[in-house]
C-alpha cells in the first residue's frame, strides 16, 4: 500500500512537472513566433524604407529616353518610356524584383501583374495607400483616354495628406516632369491629388514584400550565385528580348486604338458634311429652327 502511495505521488509530481513544462514550452514557442513575425516586419519595413531612399537618391536625374535605367532594363542602349522601368530598377536595388515587384516596361502590364495576385486596389475604393505601394496614373490631358494607364510611381508616405477636404498622395517617379511640371525626363517627388477633378489615380498596388524575404528569395539568390556567367548573360538577353517585344506590342496596340479613334472621327465628320446624321442623333425640328 505504501509503495502504491509513493508511486502515485511520484506520478502526480511527474504529471505536474509535465504540465508546467508544456505550458512553458507553448509560451516560449508563441514568444518565438511573435519574435519571428516582428523580425520579418522590421525587415520588410527596412526594405521599403531602403527602396524609397534609393528612389529619392535619383531625384534631379535628367536624361532623355536612352539612359542608365533603360540600359539596365534591356541590356543595351535603347530608347523607351521609363517610368515603369524606374520602379523595377528601384525594386531590383533592394532584392524585391520578381518576387514583390515585376520587371516591366509597360504600365498596364505591371498593373495586370498585381491584379492577377489580388494586390491591386481601385483608386475609387476606400483603400489607403501605404509607403512602398505602387500608384498607377492616367496622365492623358485631353480626355480622349479616360481609363488608360500611362504613368506609374512609388508611394513614399503612408496615408493621405489632407489639405482641407482635399486628399493627396506623396510619390516619386521617373520619366516625369520636374517639380514645376516642366518636361518629362526627370526623377521627381510630388504630392499628387488623390480625388477630385484633377485626380487621375487609376489605382494602387500593395506589393507583397514579405515574398522577397522568404525561401523563394533565398533560392533565387543561391541559384544566381551558382549559375555560370554565360548562362546569366544569355538569360538576360532573352529577357531583354521578351520585354522589348512586350513594349513594342503595347505601343502598337496604343497606336492602333488611336488610329481607329482618328478614323472614326474623320468618317463622322465626312458624313456629317454631307448631311448624314448618326443613329440616335436628334434632328432639329422646323419650329425650333424658326425660333433660333
Amino acid at each position: 500500500m505504501r509503495v502504491n502511495s509513493v508511486f502515485k505521488r511520484v506520478l502526480s509530481l511527474v504529471l505536474a512537472l509535465t504540465m508546467v513544462f508544456t505550458a512553458f514550452s507553448a509560451t516560449a514557442f508563441a514568444s518565438l513566433i511573435e519574435d519571428y513575425k516582428a523580425q520579418k516586419e522590421a525587415e520588410k519595413n527596412a526594405m521599403i524604407d531602403e527602396m524609397v531612399e534609393i528612389a529619392r537618391s535619383q531625384i534631379g536625374f535628367y536624361e532623355d529616353y536612352i539612359n542608365k535605367f533603360t540600359t539596365w532594363y534591356y541590356g543595351y542602349d535603347t530608347s523607351a518610356y521609363w517610368c515603369s522601368i524606374f520602379v523595377s530598377w528601384c525594386a531590383d536595388q533592394v532584392g524585391a524584383l520578381g518576387t514583390s515587384v515585376p520587371k516591366r516596361a509597360a504600365c498596364r502590364s505591371m498593373m495586370n501583374w498585381f491584379e492577377r495576385r489580388g494586390q491591386f486596389y481601385d483608386g475609387d475604393s476606400d483603400y489607403v495607400p501605404q509607403k512602398g505601394d505602387i500608384i498607377f496614373l492616367n496622365t492623358c490631358t485631353d480626355g480622349t483616354d479616360p481609363y488608360g494607364v500611362h504613368h506609374v510611381e512609388i508611394v513614399t508616405q503612408s496615408g493621405f495628406i489632407m489639405r482641407g477636404n482635399a486628399k493627396y498622395v506623396r510619390c516619386i517617379g521617373g520619366n516625369t516632369s520636374d517639380i514645376n511640371y516642366f518636361g518629362s525626363e526627370y526623377v521627381t517627388e510630388k504630392v499628387r491629388p488623390a480625388v477630385g477633378p484633377r485626380a487621375k489615380v487609376i489605382g494602387y498596388a500593395h506589393p507583397d514584400y514579405d515574398a522577397s524575404l522568404g525561401v523563394i528569395s533565398d533560392i533565387n539568390t543561391f541559384s544566381n550565385s551558382i549559375r555560370p556567367a554565360f548562362l546569366t548573360n544569355l538569360y538576360s538577353k532573352f529577357l531583354s528580348f521578351v520585354y522589348k517585344i512586350e513594349t513594342m506590342w503595347f505601343n502598337f496596340t496604343v497606336k492602333v486604338e488611336e488610329s481607329v479613334a482618328e478614323t472614326k472621327a474623320k468618317t463622322e465628320a465626312f458624313f456629317s458634311g454631307w448631311g448624314f446624321k448618326n443613329e440616335g442623333e436628334e434632328q432639329a425640328s422646323e419650329p425650333e429652327a424658326q425660333t433660333e
